[in-house]
């Protein structure tokens, strides 16, 4: 099933503007690394991880697309006999992956989505600059503040420690090049 649903995500994000592919093949690589280090269920966190976007990716909708993909990843699962109380971590999980306050991860599994999503920016410093500079058509000012402010909350975001070891020295090298003023 997991296959199944990659090769699903992975066609959706092919010719889209934005490089969906690599995000979320870091969300998936992140989530296995913090759910084996931290004894959570692998099988969730990755599905979690692959299903994350799906709204965004299929449908370009960034508004509350936690909350309709979280509804969407329950069909697909649904679709597939996956146990019932496994669908709804996974939904937990999508729900609460994003910044929104009003969904707050309670599950160690939500909190390594959640953190595996933010580590994601941390290894994709050009593809967010490309959105900002080229996409958004910022300038190189508003471009490098843009990117201090997302990374700034990405950093935030990190729920478990063992996330922000793995981030550290991103996030200073990533400071670094855009000149934060201390």
């Amino acid at each position: 099933m997991i296959e199944e649903i990659k090769s699903m995500i992975l066609e959706l994000c092919k010719d889209k503007e934005w490089d969906w592919k690599a995000h979320v093949e870091s969300v998936v690589k992140y989530s296995k690394i913090l759910a084996k280090q931290l004894n959570a269920d692998d099988e969730v966190c990755e599905l979690s991880a692959w299903l994350h976007d799906i709204i965004k990716i299929r449908d370009g909708k960034r508004d509350l697309h936690h909350v309709n993909g979280s509804e969407e990843a329950v069909k697909i699962l649904e679709k597939h006999d996956y146990p019932k109380e496994k669908i709804q971590q996974v939904k937990h999980c999508i729900i609460t992956h994003s910044s929104d306050e009003t969904y707050i991860p309670e599950s160690i599994e939500a909190k390594i989505v959640a953190s595996a999503d933010a580590l994601s920016h941390f290894d994709n410093l050009l593809a967010l600059a490309h959105y900002v500079f080229v996409l958004k058509k910022e300038s190189v000012n508003q471009c490098r503040e843009t990117l201090l402010k997302k990374y700034e909350k990405s950093w935030k975001k990190l729920l478990i420690p063992e996330a922000k070891e793995i981030a550290k020295p991103k996030y200073e090298a990533i400071k670094l090049i855009l000149g934060e003023q201390n």
